[in-house]
């Protein structure tokens, strides 16, 4: 009898800690456990190196930034790569999911297409990694003049 209660006992508590766990998983923000966070963007550069633009998706704010490096290829393969190093600094226009984020990787200028991946280093999620994707567009409604750049960023999981 006593082995029947304990037994009821942990499965009542098993069961109760199991359904805390989901409902906080319900419950979170996203990217904390929850979905996943996917900011879309529309950037462009201001006066070399500085960037501005906007952002929607799961942060709706600005965008600036800052090209730290940005270096073409001398292959002649493949001439038509650039290495950029940069700051993206999103600023939420409700004030609690804004970042600044490292990142780095490539832009190919005969598909248009970038790829980059760094971190954020402060605000919002720090430490959290960061997954940027964009295509280079010829003219976008509120650019000044020249090409913006449209995308995604992808935050993942911290990486501490």
């Amino acid at each position: 009898m006593a082995v029947a209660i304990r037994t009821r006992i942990v499965v009542v508590l098993v069961v109760s800690l199991l359904s805390w766990g989901v409902a906080t998983r319900v419950n979170a923000e996203p990217g904390e456990g929850g979905p996943p966070v996917v900011i879309t963007f529309t950037k462009w550069i201001t006066t070399f190196p500085d960037m501005a633009g906007v952002v929607g998706g799961d942060v709706v704010g600005n965008f600036a930034g800052e090209v730290f490096t940005l270096q073409n290829s001398t292959n002649p393969a493949v001439t038509s790569i650039t290495r950029l190093v940069a700051i993206y600094d999103i600023q939420d226009s409700m004030g609690s999911h804004s970042f600044t984020a490292l990142v780095q990787g490539g832009q190919n200028n005969s598909t248009k297409k970038a790829l980059l991946d760094g971190v954020i280093l402060g605000g919002w999620r720090t430490g959290a990694r960061v997954h940027v994707e964009y295509l280079v567009i010829n003219s976008c409604a509120g650019n000044p003049s020249g090409p913006c750049f449209q995308g995604t960023i992808r935050i993942g999981p911290d990486s501490h």
